[in-house]
């Protein structure tokens, strides 16, 4: 008998718990978690007198309130872009100018020369063809020879550059009517190939120029100019085919020298003004027949102005 209402009355609780938990699960906006119910009956029979000690214990309900997760932020960044670097651009420099000549200074006894000179004269190439080269002269070329015997002809021979292949430039002069001119000058240059690298091997260039009144300076003077003069060169003097020039630059030279100074005589300079004294005269010719016409004409006014005078009477 008893047993049977323990029985009764366990199922009673059972029935009620899952009742509960089904309104708890319907109610909205929560979730909760119902934990086993754990019953435990502890049923102590004593054999002794027929006393049944029983021990209950009612389920504990736990509530759980689930959080919702909370919303990160996500941050975009911007896919970065990597560009495949192109070809390395080669930087052309610029050719250089050729070097300007330096100035040098020879002194020959019966002529004495101050310049600075280039060449620009035309040579064969490896290939065939004909180019325009740059030379400048050395300031260090020495004085190989000089010719002072004449009155009438000298000439300064200059030479620089390694045994196997001597370079050489002579200036002629020759005096006419107490005036020193250039008569000629002759170069005789190796190409070389350490020089000019696209230039035919074993090529030898003879440059000559004839004179034509330049240089010209009065008997006892040195001609001086500081501005660069071209000179025309050809390969023989009879030529008319021009194969370069010879620019020179702050010349000063004297020739059919008869003083052992070592320094120059007076300076004529190319640019002073060489006025004939034709002008001068006929501008004061012209003047003095200005004035004896200006003359003749007062006397004339003059003279009507004094008979005029005597008649009035």
């Amino acid at each position: 008998m008893f047993a049977s209402k323990l029985l009764t009355c366990s199922a009673l609780l059972m029935l009620s718990g899952a009742v509960l938990s089904q309104k708890l699960k319907s109610l909205p906006g929560a979730e909760f978690k119902i934990p086993d119910t754990t019953l435990e009956l502890t049923s102590s029979t004593s054999t002794s007198t027929s006393t049944t000690s029983t021990t209950t214990k009612k389920p504990t309900t736990s509530t759980s309130t689930i959080t919702p997760p909370k919303t990160s932020t996500t941050s975009t960044e911007s896919p970065k872009t990597t560009t495949t670097p192109g070809p390395v651009p080669t930087t052309t420099h610029a050719p250089q100018p050729y070097p300007a000549p330096s100035v040098g200074t020879w002194n020959a006894s019966c002529i004495m020369l101050q310049m600075a000179a280039q060449l620009n004269f035309t040579y064969e190439a490896k290939d065939g063809n004909f180019t325009h080269g740059l030379y400048n002269i050395p300031s260090n070329a020495s004085v190989e020879d000089v010719e002072c015997a004449s009155q009438t002809f000298q000439v300064i021979h200059l030479n620089w550059g390694p045994d196997t292949s001597k370079q050489s430039f002579l200036m002629y002069f020759e005096k006419k009517n107490d005036t020193t001119v250039l008569s000629s000058i002759q170069i005789h240059l190796n190409v070389l190939t350490e020089d000019f690298p696209d230039a035919k091997e074993n090529q030898t260039i003879q440059l000559i120029h004839r004179g034509d009144g330049e240089f010209k300076t009065p008997e006892k003077m040195s001609y001086h100019c500081t501005r660069v003069q071209k000179m025309n060169l050809t390969e023989t003097l009879d030529a008319k085919q021009l194969i370069g020039w010879i620019s020179v630059s702050h010349v000063q030279v004297e020739a059919f020298r008869t003083s052992n100074a070592t320094g120059f005589s007076d300076v004529h300079d190319c640019d002073s003004s060489e006025t004939s004294d034709v002008v001068p005269i006929a501008v004061g010719i012209a003047l003095a027949a200005l004035i004896l016409v200006v003359l003749i004409s007062y006397l004339c006014a003059r003279r009507r102005s004094t008979s005029r005078g005597y008649m009035s009477f």
